[in-house]
């Protein structure tokens, strides 16, 4: 049957699918995060025309206007002939590319040259073939010798030799020819650095030859219709090789998705781009090549590689030039990936003298600490909640979502980006908000959220924000609409939050304390992360996102992972230095370590923590 999805889109369905299934078989933005299983209340789409009866998943996760408004969840939806759906989608804004803008590389080696020859004629005095010839005049020129080249080069010789009276340009990696084209093209050579987030993905195109960045875009990475976190999604390519292979396109289609726009943005083609660096967490590295995942999520947690990987464009299905040269961060363990490797690699200062611990925050949140005297890293259980997931009004840093909150005896003031009217928060406006509602007295050190009735400390305008809900009660943040409803935070929110962010602070003590020292004798701390950016020094301290220490040693760095990537592609040789990180990096697992679960249990106050 045939239902259409505004605004011009009309798709087929199958009698044994839900909408769910069917707009992630199509390929079509829908939020995922519990994979279906009607629990997470994201999956919002809006049916105007043959509406269906609310199901229980309805009633317990939309509130009466939305129902009215035809609002129910794609997972419970099943699909009927002539029905019209809007999705509640809107794009992300875009806050990479101002976090990149300017960056332009210190040291530009990135061992990836042109050069053009002028290749004399042949003639019955000189009957050399064409490569020979080409291949003779390469190494006069440069006084080096090189790789026999491959089918592709030899397969297009004749023709590119001829196409400009015998003048051309060679594309040089090392000692490995990855490109000849016809003419003088020696000004054009590019490159391309990829940040895989569990949740986006961003890719950034630099001119090789100047450093300077182009362009930055980025995208919702398709995997998330498989799940919001690495745990669901692991889960879902267990399943099966089809499923496997599903996850495998989705992230290679994101990145050709997002080629796809640098090319239609800047005047770069993409068979112009010869040199990749790509940056992910352990799991997403291994669903873009087509890795087994399925040993990764249990005990002993083995990954199937963790050495620095070297593909060809062709080899990983990237649409780019298909000889072009992808280089893959190399990972430390399971849960801690070539994301982490990247950010040290983006954040250099973490490796200067001294203690200094380094968190990337986001989907998942790693670890790393360097003291004089070794490395360490570790993943912390935080799950999604700094992404929005698994709050009821949470959603990532798109157009609507509440990004910074003010409370007082007034009211509450927010912000919002896109300066629109709110539908959710993000992880920033969460954080931020929780922290207020603490200060305020809406909540309390052990995250309980006030009796209106008793709380004489409140004024009459936060008491009347305060109401029941779902086996507690919740805060208006901002009020709704007729088609939309109050944005809230809820009791289980604030438990979300504090599960979340105790894992982190537990995970900075255990490790803290492994190394053998105090987090006083931390020099540095230092947040990385899209998400980290937006965060205040006070807000994390305040609710006791890290350990009390002042505030002048926090330092945020933006996508350090992303600055990594882009530092490695401009300058080889620190991506051989990735490789000695690596091998030096002591991997913890904090999963069954008694540390780790005693402070954690200390961990979950809202607080400022020693």
């Amino acid at each position: 049957m045939e239902i259409k999805i505004l605004p011009n889109r009309v798709i087929e369905t199958k009698d044994t699918e839900t909408l769910m299934e069917a707009l992630v078989r199509h390929q079509l933005p829908v939020d995922n995060i519990c994979n279906g299983k009607g629990t997470c209340g994201k999956c919002k789409v809006r049916v105007l025309e043959n509406l269906s009866v609310p199901s229980p998943q309805d009633l317990k996760h939309l509130n009466e206007a939305e129902l009215q408004a035809g609002f129910r969840l794609a997972c419970t939806v099943v699909p009927e002939e002539g029905m019209v759906i809007q999705l509640n989608f809107v794009e992300s804004q875009d806050r990479k590319e101002s976090a990149l803008l300017g960056m332009k590389a210190s040291v530009l080696d990135p061992r990836v040259e042109k050069i053009c020859l002028t290749i004399s004629k042949p003639s019955l005095e000189d009957e050399r073939g064409d490569w020979d010839r080409l291949a003779d005049a390469l190494s006069t020129s440069t006084g080096r010798s090189y790789n026999s080249p491959s089918l592709y080069i030899l397969n297009k010789v004749s023709d590119v030799l001829r196409a400009d009276k015998y003048v051309l340009t060679v594309t040089i990696f090392e000692n490995e020819i990855l490109e000849i084209e016809p003419g003088d093209t020696a000004k054009r050579l590019y490159g391309v650095a990829v940040d895989i987030g569990t949740t986006s993905v961003g890719l950034a195109l630099y001119d090789l030859i100047e450093g300077d960045l182009i362009k930055v875009v980025s995208i919702e990475n398709e995997q998330t219709a498989y799940g919001a976190d690495v745990i669901s999604r692991i889960s879902f390519a267990k399943e099966s090789q089809e499923n496997a292979l599903a996850m495998r396109n989705a992230v290679r289609r994101t990145i050709n998705h997002l080629l796809k726009e640098l090319e239609l943005k800047t005047d770069v083609r993409k068979n112009e781009i010869v040199k990749m660096s790509i940056v992910g967490n352990t799991t997403m590295h291994h669903l873009l090549i087509g890795l087994d995942v399925s040993h990764l999520a249990v005990s002993p947690f083995v990954s199937v590689c963790n050495r620095p990987l070297e593909f060809s464009a062709q080899e990983l299905g990237v649409e780019i030039n298909p000889q072009a040269k992808i280089f893959l961060l190399p990972n430390i363990g399971s849960f801690v990936g070539g994301d982490t490797v990247g950010a040290i690699a983006g954040a250099p200062e973490v490796l200067e003298p001294g203690n200094h611990l380094l968190i990337d925050l986001g989907t998942n949140c790693e670890l790393f600490l360097k003291t004089d005297n070794l490395m360490m890293a570790c993943s912390t259980a935080a799950g999604p909640a700094f992404e929005g997931a698994g709050i009821a009004y949470g959603m990532r840093a798109k157009q609507g979502a509440i990004e910074s909150v003010s409370i007082t005896d007034n009211g509450v003031d927010v912000e919002v980006i896109g300066g629109q009217e709110p539908i959710g928060i993000c992880g920033s406006g969460l954080i931020e908000a929780i922290d207020e509602m603490r200060r305020a007295g809406v909540i309390n050190k052990q995250g309980k959220i006030a009796v209106p009735e008793t709380a004489d400390h409140l004024s009459a305008e936060l008491r009347n924000r305060i109401r029941p809900a779902e086996k507690a009660r919740e805060f208006i943040l901002a009020y709704g609409t007729d088609q939309r409803s109050d944005v809230t935070i809820s009791q289980k929110d604030v438990g979300e939050l504090q599960l979340a962010k105790g894992a982190v602070c537990a995970g900075i003590k255990t490790l803290v304390e492994m190394a053998g020292i105090s987090v006083a004798e931390l020099d540095s701390v230092i947040l990385s992360g899209t998400f980290a950016t937006y965060l205040k020094a006070n807000n994390i301290l305040n609710i006791g996102l890290v350990p009390d220490i002042p505030s002048e040693k926090i330092k945020m760095v933006g996508n350090a992972a992303h600055v990594g990537a882009i530092r490695t592609l401009l300058n080889h040789p620190e991506m051989n230095m990735t490789e000695e990180l690596y091998r030096k990096i002591r991997h913890i697992e904090l999963g069954g370590s008694a540390t780790f679960s005693s402070y954690f249990m200390n961990s979950l106050y809202l607080e400022r923590l020693s």
